[in-house]
């Protein structure tokens, strides 16, 4: 086999994985998608929450309690933090807890498999 044919095979190959990717992405359940759409939305406003947030992170008003309203489209908390812009960013802690834990995760886990593998299970 030349080198044209190894690498014409091989773009095949990568087109055809492409291609089962894209059906299977298409074929998948209702549930799967609206976890997709949960996940890259939490993820948008982590990225954006500067710039979606209508207050600052740490800034305080003296309203503690104070319900919603048009200011306040959540109320604000028992230091008169607005709790929307709250959520907004704690929407960065939720991500980065997440993607730690399956980091970490997933480091034990192939850890514990090649122990597994080197003295046989």
């Amino acid at each position: 086999m030349t080198r044209s044919e190894s690498v014409a095979e091989l773009q095949r190959l990568r087109r055809s994985r492409a291609t089962r990717a894209k059906t299977a992405l298409k074929k998948a359940p209702f549930s799967a998608w609206f976890g997709i759409v949960v996940i890259l939305g939490y993820v948008f406003v982590a990225v954006f929450a500067h710039w979606i947030a209508p207050y600052g992170e740490t800034q305080v008003f003296s309203e503690a309690f104070a319900p919603w309203s048009q200011e306040f489209k959540l109320g604000t908390d028992q230091l008169g933090r607005d709790m929307l812009t709250r959520l907004i960013y704690g929407a960065r802690n939720t991500i980065a807890i997440a993607v730690a834990t399956t980091l970490l995760s997933f480091a034990v886990g192939v850890s514990l498999g090649l122990l597994a593998a080197l003295y046989r299970g």
